[in-house]
């Protein structure tokens, strides 16, 4: 266990920076790493949740801070997308469904954010009636695929938001933020903490992910062009899509 901590806590660190840097919280890269290092299934899906609710803190925690979580935009979506992840966590399917579902899910939010990449970042302010015309069918949406699929939801509602043109990239990462660590907990209290966490494991990659997190989400803030930001969004839900599609039919 000692020498898989070893590859797992840097993996994991740079998982969660690279996810941090546009408000996810890496639940499919922490799932894909602890799959390669074999770690024993009962723990991984609690344990990936855990770690997706410490990087998506640490997210919002900086992107707050600079000022760039828009509450007013967000709150209609989570109303809706809230209860639905808990019904969405009680559905069951079998692993082929999952994984198929999963990866249509992520390939259309990979589009979507490859077809704005290069728009000009001046988002628009929708009107109240037609934020909540949007927000609510949306939501629900977007919460039963959270719930269903055990990952936070801004994967989802990060593309959609870009292509509405309601928000800036940046102000779209922390709505990211705020989405995945709020829907994560919904949906870890619905699937009832099923698999019991591995606290050997879960505490040293806790501390990895953390740092990983603050150090992604720092890059987003100071580094990177609006562009390169949304392209690095496209390119990892992409890569996602093709690894539930493999996996799928394997």
């Amino acid at each position: 266990m000692a020498t898989t901590l070893w590859f797992l806590v840097p993996s994991c660190a740079l998982v969660a920076a690279a996810y941090a840097a546009v408000g996810l919280g890496g639940g499919t890269g922490y799932l894909a790493v602890m799959t390669l290092f074999g770690v024993d299934t009962e723990t991984m899906p609690s344990t990936a949740l855990a770690l997706n609710i410490v990087v998506t803190s640490a997210a919002l925690l900086r992107f707050g801070v600079a000022g760039r979580l828009r509450v007013g935009l967000l709150a209609p979506f989570l109303i809706a997308a809230i209860p639905a992840a808990f019904v969405g966590g009680l559905i069951e399917a079998p692993r082929r469904v999952f994984l198929i579902v999963l990866a249509i899910g992520l390939a259309a939010a990979a589009t979507a954010m490859l077809k704005t990449a290069a728009a000009p970042d001046d988002p628009k302010e929708p009107t109240i009636t037609r934020l909540w015309i949007v927000a609510v069918p949306c939501g629900i949406a977007i919460g039963l695929a959270s719930g269903f699929l055990g990952i936070g939801g801004g994967i989802f509602l990060g593309p959609l938001v870009l292509l509405l043109g309601w928000a800036g990239l940046r102000e779209v990462a922390a709505i990211n933020s705020a989405t995945v660590l709020i829907l994560s907990i919904a949906g870890l209290a619905a699937h009832g903490l099923r698999g019991s966490i591995d606290f050997h494991i879960a505490l040293p990659l806790g501390v990895a992910v953390l740092i990983g997190g603050f150090a992604g989400a720092h890059l987003a803030e100071s580094k990177l062009s609006a562009t390169a930001l949304k392209r690095l969004f496209a390119v990892i839900v992409l890569i996602a899509a093709v690894r539930a599609a493999i996996s799928a039919f394997s």
